[in-house]
Parts: C-alpha cells; sequence; structure tokens
C-alpha cells in the first residue's frame, strides 16, 4: 500500500512539473521557418494563447494567419504562421 502511494506522489508530481514549462532560447533555436504548428507545438508545447484570423487573399486563396503566444516571465514570444507555415523564426529570450 505505501509503494502505491509512493508512486502515486511521484507521479503527480512529474505532472504538476510539467504545468510550469520553462522555454530556453537552445527550444527557440530549434524552431525553422516554414514549420507547422504542430512541430512548433512539439519543441515549445503548447501555447498559453492563440489568435487565428483571415488576412486578406494569396494567390485567390483566403490567407489564414494563425498567432501563438508562449508567456514567460514578462517576456512573450509570438510567432506567426500563415496557411500552416511560420513565417518569422522566433527572436531570442532576454535571459536575467
Amino acid at each position: 500500500m505505501a509503494f502505491r502511494i509512493i508512486i502515486v506522489v511521484f507521479t503527480a508530481a512529474f505532472f504538476l512539473e510539467g504545468c510550469n514549462r520553462e522555454i530556453a532560447n537552445r527550444n527557440l533555436e530549434q524552431v525553422r521557418l516554414n514549420m507547422s504548428p504542430k512541430e512548433v507545438e512539439t519543441i515549445l508545447g503548447t501555447p498559453n494563447r492563440e489568435k487565428k484570423e483571415e488576412d486578406g487573399e494569396i494567390d485567390r486563396k483566403p490567407a489564414t494567419v494563425l498567432t501563438y503566444y508562449y508567456e514567460q516571465g514578462n517576456q512573450t514570444i509570438v510567432l506567426r504562421f500563415q496557411n500552416g507555415h511560420l513565417v518569422k523564426e522566433p527572436e531570442h529570450l532576454i535571459e536575467h
């Protein structure tokens, strides 16, 4: 019984640790132009918030812009995807 409690406690601690995600510059350096949102999420995790909007037309097709916001401390990482592809690599975080 005590062994089960220990396993439950360690499992809970592991999952709670994941809630406080920290993004490092080494993670941001892995993010490349033309990546899909899912590829970026594999590296950085789920964004804190996202916004989807239509932004005119490209080659007579509607241009969909998806913006991911990752917040860490007082910094926000903003990633923009146009028609499913990252259009600009992220800036580095300012390390304190």
